[in-house]
């Protein structure tokens, strides 16, 4: 099974690379039909320990797995103000190795053919009214600023998508870009018409509203602002699962602001400050903040190796259990890699939440159409007494431990890309009897 299933990848993987581009049809002097889709294969793998750092060695095993994700992607426009983007796409796991019932079981597992789902569905209005506005409204997907606010609207389905569902009005001149949303999801996919297995998409129905705006000054001093709300109403399952309590209701209020820009030539940054208020769901009161700031060193740009450093330091609280207040950061719309690896982001449930972080990554160009970096990452508890993703402590003091890694990059042509990524991470003295663990990918996309 495992060699048919390399054999038709590469197979399909071949024929998109060698495509044309997407394929434009002109059905009416004013309406025109694009089509088009990609393929993204994904071999991954971990070990045990990175979903239970303290497991007794009798119990290391490694996880190892395909992941593969079709789309076919269509657009129709009515001249240039109106677009209807509708999607359809698909994705399996084939697992190879595992300290588990690995394939073949029901919802848990991903086998093929899973289900096919609408992965975007909207129409795009543009010139509403005046020339600056633009009115979107169904399934799409957002992200704003480096993603601490928003990234992912579906965060339990390990990588199937990040659509959600309702409206945005932009509205965007020279210098400024307004964003507002209104936005409704439910804990599943109840568009699924293919397969369906019943997943849970996030910790419940979540209604969000809000509004993000960028200014930009000049090039070396930009402003976001932005406000959030989202209103989490927790109904399935009626049990705890992964790092989530049985009933994870909240209503969210999130203000921030992002400073950015390139001052100098050899240097770019990104300052990010957030606060949020509001209950959860013991009604307790929300106090959770967020930094997250980031300086960018290019070293030698006339240089072929065009070589970038970067350090960042982010910094999400945790609770302390003190004053009645529930003090951690809550990642709502943000529960994904938002580094890039997922080593990390598998460890912690993709819960943002207690923790600093100090990091540094290295990357540099090769052979004109490739990158590799190297990235080192240290993560200390903002509460020693708090839990981390999920875990608890029982080391008794706040080093998380340090995540070391490297990945490369290489785009061959316009439609076919690679990638690879390895992360090693070393637990600290917050577990009491933590075990060393690893991740790997290698990825291939093609797109026509």
């Amino acid at each position: 099974m495992k060699n048919k299933l390399l054999l038709l990848a590469a197979l399909m993987l071949l024929g998109l690379a060698t495509a044309n581009a997407e394929i434009s049809l002109k059905l009416a002097d004013d309406i025109t039909l694009r089509l088009g889709g990609d393929l993204r294969l994904r071999y991954e793998g971990f070990s045990s320990t990175v979903i239970m750092t303290e497991l007794p060695r009798r119990h290391l095993h490694n996880m190892e797995y395909f992941r593969i994700r079709t789309r076919l992607l269509s657009a129709l426009d009515f001249g240039e103000d109106i677009t209807v983007n509708f999607s359809l796409a698909n994705r399996f796991h084939y697992v190879t190795t595992s300290f588990s019932n690995p394939n073949n079981d029901g919802a848990s597992t991903w086998e093929f053919p899973d289900e096919v789902y609408v992965d975007a569905a909207n129409v795009v209005i543009r010139n509403l009214l005046v020339p600056e506005l633009t009115l979107t409204v169904g399934r799409q997907s957002l992200m704003f600023g480096n993603g601490m606010l928003f990234a992912e609207g579906t965060p339990f389905d390990q990588g199937r998508s990040v659509y959600t569902d309702g409206i945005t009005l932009g509205y965007a001149t020279d210098t400024d870009r307004l964003t507002a949303f209104v936005l409704y999801d439910t804990w599943k996919d109840r568009t699924v018409f293919i397969n369906d297995r019943n997943r849970a998409l996030r910790s419940g129905d979540i209604f969000t509203a809000g509004l993000y705006e960028t200014h930009n000054f000049c090039e070396a001093f930009n402003l976001d602002v932005y406000y959030m709300f989202n209103d989490v109403d927790d109904k399935q399952p009626d049990v705890a699962e992964r790092a989530y309590p049985a009933d994870s209701s909240t209503s969210i209020h999130t203000a921030g602001l992002r400073l950015f820009g390139t001052p100098l030539s050899f240097l770019d940054y990104s300052l990010e400050g957030a606060r949020q208020f509001g209950r959860d769901a013991d009604g307790g009161t929300l106090a959770g903040n967020m930094l997250d700031a980031r300086l960018g060193f290019h070293l030698c740009d006339d240089c072929a190796l065009k070589p970038r450093l970067g350090i960042e330091f982010t910094h999400f609280s945790g609770d302390d259990g003190m004053g009645g207040r529930n003090r951690s950061w809550n990642p709502v719309m943000s529960q994904c890699p938002l580094w890039g690896e997922e080593l990390l982001p598998i460890m912690l449930n993709g819960i943002w939440s207690n923790l600093n972080m100090l990091g540094a990554n290295l990357s540099c160009a090769f052979l004109e159409k490739g990158t590799v970096s190297l990235y080192a990452t240290d993560y200390l508890a903002d509460e020693s007494d708090g839990a981390v993703g999920g875990h608890q402590p029982t080391g008794g003091d706040r080093h998380v431990g340090l995540l070391v890694g490297a990945m490369a990059a290489y785009k061959f042509n316009e439609h076919f890309a690679a990638q690879a990524y390895l992360s090693h991470f070393m637990p600290g003295d917050y577990f009491a009897n933590g075990h060393d663990s690893n991740w790997f990918r290698l990825e291939l996309t093609a797109s026509f």
